[in-house]
């Protein structure tokens, strides 16, 4: 896996778990969770030219989800999309 990539999926794994359980309903927590699970699976696939997961789009739900109360975790997700881009995902 793209080491810049896993970076971001453990600074955001990092900063979920930061936020405060109260702050973020528990059906938004466990679909980012259920999210990155996915990605760090798909990224470890030998073959990712051959599925057709829309993660990037999941993504960017979550980051606009996020952006307004939960501002680092926004980040987080926008940084790890920006570094799926340049991986060419």
């Amino acid at each position: 896996m793209n080491q810049d990539i896993q970076q971001h999926i453990l600074a955001l794994h990092d900063k979920l778990q930061r936020t405060d359980r109260d702050a973020i309903d528990e059906r938004t927590r466990e679909s980012l969770l259920l999210l990155l699970n996915d990605l760090t699976r798909l990224l470890g696939a030998a073959s990712l030219g051959n599925e057709d997961h829309p993660l990037t789009d999941r993504l960017e739900q979550l980051a606009v989800n996020f952006e307004a109360e939960h501002p680092a975790v926004g980040t987080a997700v926008r940084q790890l999309i920006d570094a799926l881009a340049k991986a060419g995902i």
